[in-house]
């Protein structure tokens, strides 16, 4: 399988500057030590994969502001924005910030996306809702008409991309948009059409935040595909006695996963162990990054060793049907060592060693990679 991107570069987005990552594989391993830009990495790739779509700038940048819960991307933090942004001023309050994003990827096509940021100010109306109870205000003022002073930002977002799929590099073409985030205020997407990502994609973060109703919807289209056999075995590692999945509807009619159990007949998804959910999570991801790209942040987490074997050799060979390009994050080596067991065909495992400090990634691959490891036992990490 041809990876879907190749070659990424990132001349700059958060704390990253001029990297290069290389003949990238099917799957690709980034480890380093805290810090070092590993997170940093998938999220330039997401956000190069779907550069118009504002939602995927508010969600990658509150992804870190949100720990352990999903965003509700209707009132964006304008800070969080802002440090997507490389920042060149230690000292922000005393000026205007402004700031520029330049990612590339190249391969089954070639894309590069300019994004530039910069900071506005305008007059809004005070709304009821937006008022807190203990806040006094005179009777003498209508609520609905009065105004203030706000803040915001503004994201212009240029990308280059091939206009034709049956001929990925030629006839690229040049589209654009804007963006405005107000502080405090809600979101509001203008257009009736959202725009299509420029590559399928999608990431799954260390810890447990997706909503029951977005798995119920992942769940339906895998048991469509006839791919549910395969997930209830995987989630068998972790304990014998699940019998199925179910979706239910509550008395909200929403609807909400339930495991079917021997010993504990129906319960809710969310009862059950962390590294079940974290299972259960990427095996729902994987339809909808079919023939595209599947970004898992520290895919260790939750996940007990004697367990990394077999999931990491179910999740490659699904991603090899589903013509998905890996990228995971690790810090354990015991992952590393099982992604490559997993793999009989040694050159489509890459892992990349992140050294910080503005130096390159060391670039380990195919039988090298394998003899460091089986033979030298050298730490890759």
């Amino acid at each position: 399988m041809n990876p879907v991107i190749q070659n990424l570069q990132i001349n700059s987005f958060r704390g990253l500057k001029g990297l290069n990552l290389s003949d990238l594989g099917l799957v690709n391993i980034l480890v380093g030590k805290n810090n070092s830009g590993k997170t940093t990495i998938l999220e330039a790739i997401s956000i190069a994969c779907n550069p118009l779509d504002p939602f995927q700038w508010i969600g990658t940048s509150e992804r870190r502001l949100n720990i352990g819960r999903t965003p509700t991307a209707l009132r964006p933090s304008l800070e969080s924005i802002k440090w997507l942004f490389p920042q060149e001023d230690s000292n922000l309050e005393e000026r205007q910030y402004q700031g520029e994003i330049e990612i590339g990827v190249s391969g089954q096509k070639t894309i590069s996306v300019r994004s530039t940021i910069s900071e506005i100010y305008g007059i809004g109306a005070i709304k009821k809702d937006d008022i807190e109870e203990d806040i006094s205000i005179s009777e003498d003022i209508n609520i609905s008409e009065a105004e203030f002073a706000r803040s915001g930002v503004e994201l212009e977002i240029r990308a280059t991309a091939p206009s034709d799929d049956n001929q990925p590099n030629l006839f690229d073409y040049e589209i654009e948009d804007m963006f405005q985030f107000w502080e405090d205020e809600r979101f509001i997407q203008r257009k009736r059409v959202r725009v299509k990502a420029l590559l399928n994609h999608i990431m799954v973060y260390p810890s447990y935040s997706s909503s029951d109703i977005l798995l119920a919807l992942r769940l339906t289209q895998i048991t469509k595909e006839g791919a549910k056999d395969d997930l209830l075995e995987v989630l068998r590692l972790f304990d014998s006695e699940i019998v199925n999945l179910h979706i239910f509807a509550s008395s909200q009619n929403r609807s909400s996963l339930y495991i079917e159990h021997q010993k504990l007949g129906f319960a809710p998804f969310y009862t059950f162990g962390d590294g079940l959910k974290k299972t259960l999570l990427i095996a729902l991801a994987l339809p909808l990054a079919k023939n595209g790209i599947l970004l898992i942040d520290e895919i260790e987490t939750s996940i007990h060793f004697s367990a990394l074997s077999q999931v990491f050799t179910w999740l490659i060979q699904a991603c090899k049907i589903n013509k998905t390009q890996l990228f995971v994050t690790t810090h354990s080596l015991e992952a590393v060592d099982a992604m490559l067991d997993a793999d009989s065909e040694k050159d489509e495992v890459v892992a990349f060693r992140l050294n910080g400090d503005e130096k390159q990634p060391q670039r380990f691959a195919g039988e090298l990679l394998q003899r460091l490891r089986s033979n030298r036992g050298l730490d890759v990490r």
